[in-house]
């Protein structure tokens, strides 16, 4: 006894499989849009919770300032900075002293 195979038997195989792949493939992308949503999602409360840190400790008004690492340079030396709230500069300039005015300093005279 031998199997006949009709056109329609093949017809619904490659749609059944047509449809498989289809499902399986909206499936993967659906969930490779939805990790890349998290990722976007959380990098960018990261970066606003550091800019609300580093703005906690410049207001703090540290004598010194904030260092802030910025990475490395071309030569791998590390490179930071200080900042300081403009408010803590307004603060500094009001407690000086009345009638004094802070100087440059100036080169010796040869």
């Amino acid at each position: 006894m031998t199997m006949k195979i009709t056109k329609n038997a093949i017809v619904m195989i490659v749609l059944i499989v047509w449809a498989v792949f289809s499902i399986g493939y909206i499936g993967w992308n659906s969930w490779n849009n939805f990790k890349m949503t998290k990722l976007v999602n959380a990098a960018n409360q990261g970066y606003s919770q550091a800019i609300i840190n580093i703005a906690t400790e410049v207001n703090k008004c540290a004598s010194t300032g904030v260092p802030l690492n910025l990475g490395n340079d071309k030569d791998g030396k590390p490179v930071t900075v200080t900042i300081v709230g403009v408010s803590c500069l307004q603060q500094a300039q009001n407690s000086t002293p009345a009638g004094t005015t802070p100087t440059a300093p100036t080169a010796p005279k040869k």
